[in-house]
C-alpha cells in the first residue's frame, strides 16, 4: 500500500518552527509603551491631560509676540463656530500656546512691574498710555485671559521658554536663577498650564487632532 506525501505538510512545519523561534527571541524584550500605538497612549500622559476633550473642532494657536492678536483669532474662532455652524461651546476647543515675549501674557501684575515685560516691545497700557506696568492682557476686554478663559479657551505655557527667560533676567538682574525661575512660576496667572516644550505640545496636540496656527 502506498501514500502520497502532501507538500503542503513541511511548509506548514517550517512556519510553526519560524513562529516559535520568533517568540522565544521576542520574550526577554520589554515592551515600551505607546510605541505601537501612541495615539492611544496620548490621553495617558499627565504633560496631554491638556488635550482631552470631546470636541470635534479643536485648534491651537501659537503666540510668540505680545499682542492680543492670539485672543482675537481665538475669539473669531469660537465665534464663527457658532454663528456660522451654529456649533455647541462643548463641541470647539481653542488653546493659546504663550512662547517667547508672549510668555507674559500668562504673566500677573506684580511679575509686569518687578521685570518690566512691557518695555522692550513698547506695551501701552490704554488706561495711563504709559508703558505698561501691569498685564494689560490679564482681565478688562473681550480679548483678555480671563475673559477667555470662562469661553473655555485654555491657556499653555512653555516651560522650556520661561527657563530661558529666567536666565536672562538672572543675569541681567545679577541674581539667581532658581530665584528667577520659581518666582516666574508662581506668578502664573491662575488656570495657565506649564507644558514642558511648546515644539513638543503643538506636535503632539496635532497627533490628538488639533490643528495649529501661528498667532
Amino acid at each position: 500500500m502506498s501514500f502520497q506525501s502532501d507538500p503542503s505538510v513541511p511548509r506548514r512545519r517550517f512556519l510553526a518552527r519560524a513562529a516559535a523561534a520568533l517568540a522565544a527571541v521576542t520574550a526577554g524584550i520589554p515592551r515600551i509603551v505607546g510605541a505601537t500605538e501612541p495615539h492611544a497612549a496620548l490621553s495617558e500622559l499627565e504633560h496631554d491631560a491638556w488635550m482631552k476633550t470631546k470636541a470635534r473642532h479643536r485648534q491651537l494657536f501659537h503666540a510668540m509676540d505680545l499682542n492680543d492678536r492670539p485672543m482675537l483669532l481665538a475669539s473669531n474662532f469660537l465665534d464663527a463656530y457658532r454663528d456660522a455652524f451654529a456649533a455647541r461651546p462643548d463641541d470647539v476647543k481653542a488653546v493659546i500656546g504663550v512662547h517667547g515675549p508672549a510668555l507674559a501674557i500668562g504673566l500677573n501684575d506684580a511679575a509686569w512691574s518687578k521685570y518690566g515685560f512691557a518695555k522692550g516691545p513698547n506695551v501701552i497700557d490704554p488706561a495711563t498710555k504709559e508703558v505698561a506696568i501691569r498685564n494689560v492682557f490679564a482681565a478688562g476686554g473681550p480679548l483678555t485671559v480671563d475673559a477667555l478663559q470662562k469661553r473655555g479657551v485654555l491657556f499653555i505655557m512653555c516651560n522650556t521658554a520661561l527657563r530661558l527667560s529666567s536666565q536672562a533676567l538672572a543675569k541681567a538682574r545679577g541674581e539667581s536663577f532658581e530665584t528667577i525661575y520659581e518666582d516666574l512660576k508662581s506668578s502664573r496667572l491662575p488656570g495657565t498650564i506649564l507644558v514642558p516644550a511648546m515644539v513638543v505640545a503643538i506636535n503632539r496636540s496635532q497627533e490628538a487632532g488639533f490643528t495649529y496656527l501661528r498667532g
